[in-house]
């Protein structure tokens, strides 16, 4: 985590091109990281609270990824799952873009 030495605010970091906070950032990373074959929200939960799992809902990993995509609107990238389990698998694709005739 990189904090501004004059405001020692956190200093937000970018994930294909975008500004994003450490915390969004660091589920991008492990979506990305897991490739073609997903990462599962209860894989992402256990990684992301370690030693707070049982404080936080596992309905936050599908929020943040929520807001992660919003952020991802105007890029070729998306954020998808293949299910809306706790089992669910989450990879990185690029969108598809509809050609107009």
């Amino acid at each position: 985590m990189t904090v501004c030495p004059k405001c020692h605010q956190i200093i937000s970091t970018e994930r294909l091109g975008v500004r994003m906070p450490p915390l969004k950032a660091r589920l991008v990373d492990m979506i990305k990281a897991a490739g073609d074959i997903g990462i599962s929200s209860q894989e992402l939960h256990f990684e992301l609270y370690r030693g707070y799992g049982r404080l936080r809902s596992k309905h936050n990993v599908r929020n943040h990824i929520g807001q992660i995509n919003a952020m991802l609107e105007g890029t070729a990238w998306i954020i998808v799952s293949d299910g809306r389990s706790i089992n669910a698998l989450w990879t990185l694709r690029r969108r598809t873009v509809r050609r107009v005739a």
